[in-house]
């Protein structure tokens, strides 16, 4: 049996637009804080798009628009740290998806590492990572990095929903209890 080469789809023109934004509302999404730093300072903005694609090497992907204030210093500086908010830092994932001149203040919420980079104190998880990819995707690029370094805590995370942050609900007891059997 041989191999067949990997061929691209041929995709059609548009004949209605279509807004993604209703469907995926619908999902519940973690809620992350990138940051990155270069000669023009801390760069960081609020991302729900955070995916792990591969453990073995570990590799996530995020999002970040070709319009986005950060762009510019994560791809020169080829870093970026993602941070994972818990259920309390929703003040920290609105201020991030604001102005980005306000995202940097001197209030304790941050502080930089030993990498240079922008840690925000407090989050459920932080990867430290190194961006492998940038991949042309419409009105963003695709990073795709390599995790270099990851820190997790007991923190529960926060959730994006149809627009609004959430944090996680209680396991249902039942559920973790009285495990279904099938055909019971």
């Amino acid at each position: 049996m041989s191999a067949q080469p990997l061929t691209r789809p041929t995709i059609p023109p548009e004949s209605q637009p279509v807004d993604l934004r209703h469907a995926f509302g619908r999902a519940a999404s973690s809620t992350w804080v990138v940051t990155g730093s270069g000669e023009r300072g801390p760069v960081g903005f609020t991302a729900i798009s955070i995916v792990s694609v591969s453990v073995s090497p570990p590799l996530v992907s995020f999002n970040i628009a070709k319009t986005s204030s950060s762009l510019v210093t994560i791809a020169q500086s080829g870093r970026a740290a993602l941070h994972l908010l818990a259920e309390d830092q929703e003040p920290l994932a609105q201020r991030f998806a604001r102005d980005r001149t306000r995202r940097f203040v001197d209030d304790g919420a941050w502080a930089y590492d030993d990498h240079g980079l922008p840690t925000i104190h407090g989050a459920a998880s932080r990867l430290v990572t190194r961006i492998h990819d940038l991949v042309d995707a419409g009105d963003s690029f695709l990073a795709v990095a390599r995790v270099e370094h990851a820190v997790t805590s007991g923190r529960r995370p926060l959730l994006h929903h149809a627009g609004a942050y959430t944090p996680l609900g209680e396991p249902a007891l039942h559920s973790l209890t009285h495990p279904t059997t099938p055909g019971a």
